[in-house]
């Protein structure tokens, strides 16, 4: 009539947190922990740890965290790193959830620098920049 459904090998199947998960949840923790660390950087949490949620932070973290995902699991496979450990690569993860947001948002401002203006303009902003960076 009815029977116990396993899995091959004999294991259950109604295991909730499989051993083999749990590599992927800390590599998660690592993503989320580096899109945290990005929104600080952008300026999205203050000092004092204040966020006002918008629409915008929402996607900057969303986006952060698969940027974190997708594209440290690429580079992970790409370059073999997989007989690492797993801290190294969620170390991996959070450099990409952080450098990933932060390419996305030096892209961003310069596709915003060019709109109408003139190169000249342009060097004289970023002149403008650097002298006030190193002032």
């Amino acid at each position: 009539m009815l029977e116990r459904i396993t899995a091959p090998k004999g294991k259950s199947m109604n295991d909730p947190i499989s051993i083999k998960g749990l590599p992927w949840l800390l590599k998660i923790a690592a993503a989320i922990l580096g899109a945290i660390l990005a929104l600080i950087l952008s300026g999205d949490i203050d000092t004092e740890g204040r966020i006002k949620i918008t629409v915008g932070v929402i996607l900057k973290f969303t986006i952060s965290v698969a940027i974190s995902l997708y594209g440290g699991s690429a580079f992970i496979e790409y370059y073999q790193l997989t007989s690492y450990s797993l801290m190294s690569q969620g170390f991996v993860m959070l450099i990409f959830a952080v450098f990933g947001m932060l390419m996305i948002g030096i892209w961003y401002q310069s596709l915003q620098l060019w709109k109408g203006k003139t190169v000249s303009e342009i060097i004289a902003e970023v002149k403008a920049a650097f002298s006030a960076l190193f002032k």
